[in-house]
């Protein structure tokens, strides 16, 4: 049913022909990073639906049980070499420090930049964008920033449909997630609600979808690096025999 599309009819969600000026919506951004949908034609109408997701409207009974919030998934964040933003607050991110040690209370700036690197699907490393081959970790009881592109930097991402947010577990410790502790120091912690372990994330530079692309460790690339210099130091086999052939050539003239 693509010829349709969510619209506000009289107060009423409904489903109309796209391109009607029904279907027209603002997207209303709210502080606990919800979104409300209210209606271009009649501003103050919003898209609501009650607690069994039936959709509703402002003369419902029971207004406590109705529901104007949606929480927005963006489709392809962690595509690879896509840079991101993992925010802890709306001022405030996971940053790799000076030391090596990773903080959720950074500023939003470049400092606190992770490229994204796909390993494979649903794996991903996160490599520091101002300090490079640093990557984010989980090794020996420790979560910082001092990884090598191993196995102790591959994480898993658990999507927090509840609020928007994404947990990264590790692959090489599973039940063991990135955290925040009270000072805003980072450290493996076992997952729970309490929200030390959500990261709300913010697309800097959008990444590849094709697989093709898929990044390399550090390992795999030094392997390729050898694989090269060999190549480059073993002439190929036409030229290995070039110079016996000539030889004989010669010697049966003579």
């Amino acid at each position: 049913m693509r010829h349709l599309s969510l619209a506000l009819d009289n107060g009423s969600v409904t489903g109309m022909a796209s391109g009607g000026v029904s279907t027209e919506l603002r997207v209303l951004y709210q502080p606990n990073r919800c979104v409300l949908l209210e209606s271009a034609l009649v501003p103050g109408h919003t898209v609501i639906f009650d607690r069994h997701g039936k959709r509703a409207d402002e003369s419902s009974a029971g207004y406590a049980d109705l529901s104007k919030e949606f929480v927005v998934f963006v489709k392809g964040m962690f595509l690879n070499s896509a840079v991101v933003l993992l925010t802890t607050s709306l001022c405030q991110a996971l940053c790799l420090q000076p030391d090596g040690s990773c903080t959720g209370v950074g500023n939003q700036s470049e400092r606190s930049y992770w490229k994204v690197h796909k390993i494979s699907s649903g794996i991903f490393m996160f490599e520091s964008v101002k300090n490079a081959q640093m990557y984010l970790r989980i090794k020996d009881g420790r979560c910082d920033g001092t990884g090598t592109g191993d196995t102790d930097c591959h994480f898993k991402i658990k999507k927090n449909l509840e609020n928007a947010s994404i947990s990264l577990e590790s692959t090489k410790n599973p039940g063991l997630f990135v955290g925040l502790q009270s000072d805003g120091q980072a450290k493996p912690v076992i997952y729970t609600k309490s929200g030390n372990v959500f990261f709300y994330p913010q697309v800097i530079k959008f990444g590849r979808e094709n697989p093709k692309c898929i990044s390399a460790t550090p390992s795999q690339e030094e392997e390729k690096i050898r694989k090269s210099k060999k190549q480059q130091e073993t002439p190929p086999e036409s030229e290995a025999r070039g110079p016996l052939l000539s030889s004989t050539a010669n010697s049966n003239g003579k």
